[in-house]
């Protein structure tokens, strides 16, 4: 076979092998565009027939592959927070909080300013898990909310997606306030910067929970390091560090499907192992929104299970 230095080789020769490799060129944008027509006409239409498959809170293929699809789903989702149904509208909340792209963001945030507190509760769970800075923006419109089932929603969410700047404003509305407030604030903060310190070390932001106390004795233990904790909080004693502590002895697992189920039980992982103990198992019955938390009277406030 002749090189291509080779003077024989022709420009007619030269000529044939441009054909060949337009044609092969060609051939190659064919299959792409096959490709494209059948993921747009065919296998996208049918993953998105299954986002309902799952019912909300749970993480199952269907929801994982919708939640894939990335920007080519969201168009579909929108129309679907318009539905009449309200699961129809969790679940699409749900996989939108889900998924990165420019229009999620300020869809969920419309929704927070809706009067339903179910929708206003779900809508602050899909913001707070996009992990986002700016999703906290909107669900600080509830954090100052009388409701404090909402109130202390909000707090928690802002602490699973907050910047900085939220974390200084938390800071400052701590040092105003105290009992429970204090408390979920608190936690917001310590979450907050366990965060930050999983980002300076490349961890892309994971935290991870803390372990289950298990037998009495060490329920004891960890019950006191968080009794002592809460009592530096109420002092005012190193509120970062002190926030910090409290977080890491009492965040709950954020991996799972329902955010908005894991943001309730923080609320009451916050007062320590002996309120919230086996709550985080898949089992546990969720209340239904609305249900909050109750303050029990006489001494110190304590975050309580409904």
């Amino acid at each position: 076979m002749p090189a291509l230095s080779d003077q024989s080789f022709s420009p007619k020769a030269y000529a044939h092998m441009a054909v060949v490799g337009l044609a092969l060129l060609a051939l190659l944008g064919l299959v792409v565009f096959v490709y494209f027509a059948y993921q747009k006409s065919v296998e996208d239409p049918r993953l998105l027939r299954s986002r309902f498959d799952d019912p909300p809170g749970q993480m199952g293929m269907s929801t994982v592959r919708v939640s894939a699809m990335g920007d080519r789903a969201v168009p579909t989702l929108l129309e679907d927070l318009r539905s009449h149904s309200a699961e129809r509208r969790t679940k699409a909340m749900e996989l939108l909080g889900s998924i990165e792209d420019p229009r999620v963001i300020p869809a969920l945030a419309r929704l927070v300013a809706n009067p339903d507190i179910s929708v206003q509760l779900t809508a602050m769970a899909a913001l707070a898990r996009t992990a986002k800075a700016e999703a906290a923006v909107p669900i600080w419109l509830l954090a100052s909310s009388r409701n404090e089932i909402v109130r202390y929603r909000a707090w928690v969410a802002i602490g699973l997606c907050g910047g900085v700047a939220d974390q200084h404003r938390m800071l400052a509305l701590a040092q105003e306030i105290g009992d429970t407030d204090r408390y979920v604030l608190a936690w917001a903060i310590g979450h907050m910067q366990r965060r930050f310190d999983s980002l300076a070390t490349g961890n892309k932001g994971y935290v991870s929970a803390a372990a289950d106390s298990g037998e009495d004795a060490e329920v004891a233990r960890v019950q006191a390091e968080v009794d002592a904790t809460l009592q530096q909080i109420d002092q005012g004693i190193d509120l970062p560090q002190a926030s910090k502590k409290l977080a890491e002895l009492t965040d709950g697992e954020f991996a799972r499907g329902d955010f908005g189920h894991q943001i309730a039980l923080q609320v009451l992982a916050i007062a320590g192992p002996r309120q919230w103990r086996g709550l985080r198992a898949p089992e546990a019955v969720v209340k239904p929104a609305g249900s909050g938390v109750q303050l029990q009277p006489g001494g110190r406030d304590r975050l309580q299970a409904p």
